[in-house]
């Protein structure tokens, strides 16, 4: 209150400030959850980024991801609980042809259109192998894909994509699958000769970076090829708001002297930055995603090759995963991503019963979130377990 108008009572606007301090405590925000009771669905409304930053809101934080596990996935499909996928990091050289091979490239997601991206049984196979006797102080409220995430995280900014996804509690915790929306699955059915390009040419990018920790193995890039069937996924465990989230992430390489978390690198491409329009899409749409992506599970390092129209790599970038917001700050704010992903999982812990399966929708063009009971679905963590078993 100014000093100058003595004449307002000293009281009223504390009053109010306080009583709208109190909703805003509310977890999950009642005015922005509805109700369809007929259609037995609930509906969350993704509230504007300018009202994710109110106050008490804005110290919601993600403790410092921390690795609990890790697997390598094989082309014939064994899984084993090493590091024998994770690859060193290399610089690629200027000029390198990110198109080399293509003709002979087939996208897995073309040859499996409606294939499950993102199968949860590993996850919870490595739970099991390095957490035999978990404590219940440590019991996760949430597992998931680090996909998953990213989409959420990314929803108070997405104005036009689509995304859905599965949940299912067990024993409080919450298990979230990936899934595909129809569009996705339409896009891999046809997929334009542009997209294959762009995704072959990432897939090469990170082939041209990364070589074999045993480089007397022979097996460097000259001795691969693009292959989507082999990967290293860390699990990683961090804290949102009082939440523990177990996160599994595909990793790319790692670079020091040893592979360990705080060494690991992301790997990623974009076309040259040639005019203002190409600036503000680097740094408002690929840059938050870059940020997301890497953030929620601590990769701290960046590497981007930017590729000239003929798909050569013209220059490299190194960006520091903790520095990226600072300059992206006109366009998206860190804290927003966090408040809307915090309020959005204690939604979803209230919404959901024990053993039930739920579809979990956002709908850009109505700025929601659906929440929609499955009745006749089985169980996928119960189906993932038994492929754990019967894989032991």
């Amino acid at each position: 209150m100014s000093d100058t108008k003595p004449s307002v009572r000293p009281n009223k606007r504390p009053r109010i400030d306080a009583r709208r301090e109190r909703d805003r405590q509310r977890s999950p925000r009642s005015h922005w959850a509805e109700r369809n009771p007929a259609a037995d669905s609930r509906r969350f409304r993704v509230p504007r980024p300018d009202d994710l930053l109110c106050v008490g809101e804005s110290r919601r934080t993600l403790s410092q991801p921390k690795e609990i596990g890790y697997f390598s996935k094989f082309d014939d499909g064994r899984m084993l609980f090493d590091r024998s996928k994770l690859l060193r990091y290399r610089e690629p050289p200027l000029g390198a042809d990110l198109l080399s091979g293509l003709e002979s490239y087939v996208p897995k997601d073309a040859l499996e259109p409606d294939a499950h991206p993102a199968p949860i049984a590993p996850v919870l196979a490595a739970l099991d192998h390095f957490q035999r006797s978990p404590s219940a102080e440590k019991t996760p409220h949430f597992v998931t894909f680090r996909n998953n995430l990213n989409k959420i995280m990314g929803t108070p900014y997405n104005t036009s994509s689509e995304w859905t996804l599965r949940a299912e509690k067990q024993g409080g915790c919450v298990y979230l699958d990936v899934c595909r929306t129809e569009s996705d699955i339409e896009g891999n059915r046809s997929m334009h000769e542009n997209q294959k390009r762009g995704v072959y040419a990432g897939r090469q990018f990170e082939l041209r970076c990364t070589q074999h920790d045993d480089a007397a193995s022979g097996a460097g890039s000259g001795a691969r090829a693009v292959n989507e069937h082999e990967e290293f996924c860390g699990l990683f465990s961090t804290t949102l708001a009082g939440k523990r989230l177990v996160v599994a992430a595909e990793i790319d390489c790692f670079d020091g002297p040893s592979p360990a978390a705080e060494n690991y690198v992301e790997l990623k491409t974009f076309r040259v930055l040639q005019r203002a329009k190409d600036t503000f899409v680097f740094e408002r749409f690929k840059l938050l995603a870059f940020w997301i992506q890497s953030f929620v599970v601590g990769v701290p390092k960046i590497v981007c090759g930017f590729r000239d129209e003929a798909f050569a790599v013209s220059k490299l970038q190194t960006f520091q995963t903790a520095e990226i917001p600072s300059f992206c700050r006109k366009y998206w704010n860190p804290s927003v991503c966090l408040n809307f992903t915090s309020t959005l999982l204690d939604w979803l812990h209230a919404e959901t019963c024990e053993s039930q399966v739920y579809q979990v929708t956002y709908k850009p063009r109505e700025h929601s979130v659906e929440l929609v009971t499955l009745a006749q679905q089985p169980s996928f963590v119960d189906a993932a377990r038994a492929e754990v078993r019967s894989e032991a």
